[in-house]
């Protein structure tokens, strides 16, 4: 039976967006050579425990000397030298979407490139090439949002898993949330939220709490900061998916702020969600303000919210992969 091999890139080794200095060689110095909360990289290993568990073999290939922890999994990491070894021309290799020369110096014939980010898609090509001029042989995305972007980009057939949440860590607390207890994580475009909070009228400002959050907790840890948080403000793009949102609504927060593109898959705006176009820090600062001052449209977004993430479940995404699994090696 054939092998897959999904490659994960090195990714935090240089200093983030949103990170001092001060900060970066600190985490250098104590963190070693842990590679950061990427979204991208979760739905990799949740993958491959997937199909793992399902009867097929998947190996996460790190492309660096890095280690992946802040996350619970069953599978084994492999490097480059023992996958070379290894790797035959039957197997499957799911290259991101970012790297797609990177493929060239693996035997698999069956290439798929994975899309999570439709800018990084763009990015990884170039403007004059497609996956098709590096060899690839199909497109794997992780939303319809995703599916249909690429529809335009590539000739490449394709196939849609669409990314599911652990709803055994994430959901709702048994307490009372704390009341506009406003929760943002600090991976990118920081400045944004930072302008939009000083845009909101000064007793509204003064009503709420902001916990900017450093890109360094545990999934758990997120998960345990959601639930004690009364509103989640999203301020990632672009995105191809949009986890974040999805699990804070999944643990009771009200969800404000850019969808990043894929976030639409989620973010309805008016039922789960309040939307600002990505960037647009005016916006961004009235959907805030809206948000902390009608505890009657909060509400609205919490239960649809949490409804909504109801549908993501990691059983549907599954179901999905398998399907994908058994029609990519038959």
């Amino acid at each position: 039976m054939s092998s897959f091999y999904y490659l994960i890139p090195e990714q935090t080794k240089g200093r983030l967006d949103g990170e001092s200095h001060i900060q970066y060689w600190k985490r250098r110095m104590f963190r070693g050579k842990e590679q950061l909360p990427i979204g991208g990289a979760k739905i990799i290993y949740q993958h491959c425990d997937i199909l793992n568990r399902n009867g097929f073999k998947a190996i996460p290939l790190h492309l660096g000397d890095f280690t992946i922890s802040w996350f619970p999994h069953e599978t084994k990491a492999m490097y480059r030298p023992e996958a070379l070894q290894l790797m035959q021309p039957d197997d499957v290799l799911i290259c991101p979407e970012v790297i797609p020369a990177v493929a060239a110096e693996f035997p698999c014939k069956n290439r798929v490139a994975f899309i999570q980010n439709w800018a990084l898609a763009e990015f990884g090509t170039g403007p004059d090439r497609s996956y098709e001029d590096f060899g690839f042989t199909s497109l794997l995305t992780c939303s319809r949002y995703l599916q249909e972007y690429m529809k335009n980009r590539s000739s490449l057939p394709g196939q849609v898993v669409i990314n599911g949440i652990d709803l055994k860590t994430f959901f709702p607390p048994e307490k009372q949330k704390a009341e506009n207890k406003v929760v943002i994580l600090n991976r990118r475009n920081i400045a944004d939220a930072r302008n939009a909070i000083a845009l909101l009228d000064d007793k509204v400002r003064n009503t709420a709490e902001f916990v900017i959050l450093e890109n360094q907790y545990s999934q758990q840890e997120i998960a345990e900061f959601f639930r004690d948080a009364d509103i989640f403000m999203a301020i990632g793009y672009p995105e191809g998916f949009a986890l974040p949102p999805l699990e804070a609504m999944a643990c009771g927060c009200a969800v404000i702020g850019f969808t990043g593109g894929g976030g639409l898959e989620h973010m309805i705006d008016g039922q789960t969600a309040l939307v600002a176009e990505d960037g647009n820090v005016k916006q961004l600062s009235h959907c805030l303000q809206q948000v902390l001052t009608d505890k009657a449209l909060k509400e609205k977004l919490r239960e649809n919210g949490l409804a909504k993430a109801q549908e993501f479940s990691l059983e549907n995404m599954e179901r999905q992969l398998l399907e994908f699994a058994r029609h990519i090696t038959r």
